[in-house]
Parts: C-alpha cells; structure tokens; sequence
C-alpha cells in the first residue's frame, strides 16, 4: 500500500483530555498545554486524525465527523474534553525551525477503529519548550467535546 502523507494545507485533529486543555482561573478553555502533545512511553508516533480526509462540505461537518472517529475508536473521550486542530504546514514548519531541527513527517495510517488515523513521526516528544510553542502558536484551535453532538 502506498504512503500517503498530509499536504502541508490539511489539518490533523487530536484527542486532548480536561488535564491538559488550557484554562482560565474560571475553567474557560482557552487552548491546550504543550504536554498535549507529549508522546507516551513506549509510543513512536503521536496519533491524530486527519480532518480534510472526510470530505464533507463545510469544514465544521469534516470537524463532527473527526470527532465522531476519534469517539468510536479506542480512545476514552471524556465529556469535558476537548480536541486540537492544528495546521499541518505549520507544525511541520515549528519544528523544523528548531535548533534540533525535527523534520516529522505526518502519514495517514489508517487504523480498524479510525479510518482517519494519521501518525506525526519522528516527533519531539523530550521537548518541552517546543511542544509548548506547538500549543501555543500551531495547534492551538480547540473544540470542545460538548460543542459537537453525539
């Protein structure tokens, strides 16, 4: 099967828990933290879902329909969860921009459970600094699990 990777245009979606969504002192989400994105321990890859492989007709249906993906896979989506949408150029570009320079790559590798599933590669996991600058500039639009209905 050939590989197909993300043109730098689309979009990755990922599963962030309540713990790691940012937060005013009043609980308004704002964004996510940079531990979002931190790989665990005995991953290779970190997991999203690819956003424009649904092919709907506005953007917001291709968003419920990864969000219904990633709901029907094997992941616990907790109700005050919420997801990131990220750029894939860009996040490409902040890690590459990097002193370590991180060249990831971003492939669909669809999985029984999410025909979207992408894996974003070579990812900096023992970086806290630019998972942090990937939070904040890169990945950083956030729906909530409750604005999406079931």
């Amino acid at each position: 099967m050939p590989i197909t990777y993300l043109p730098d245009e689309d979009h990755a979606v990922r599963y962030v828990p309540w713990a790691r969504l940012r937060k005013t002192e009043d609980d308004v989400v704002i964004g996510v933290i940079g531990a979002a994105f931190k790989l665990r321990a005995g991953d290779d890859y970190l997991s999203a879902t690819w956003l424009e492989y649904f092919k709907q007709a506005t953007r917001q249906e291709n968003i419920k329909s990864a969000v219904k993906a990633i709901r029907k896979s094997n992941i616990d989506v907790r109700p005050k969860s919420g997801f990131a949408i990220g750029n894939v150029g860009k996040v490409k570009e902040v890690c590459l921009a990097d002193p370590k320079r991180h060249k990831i790559r971003v492939v669909h590798e669809r999985e029984d459970d999410n025909e979207a599933h992408t894996a974003l590669r070579a990812w900096p996991s023992d970086n806290d600094d630019l998972l942090e600058l990937i939070a904040e500039e890169t990945w950083n639009e956030v729906v909530l699990n409750s604005q999406v209905p079931v």
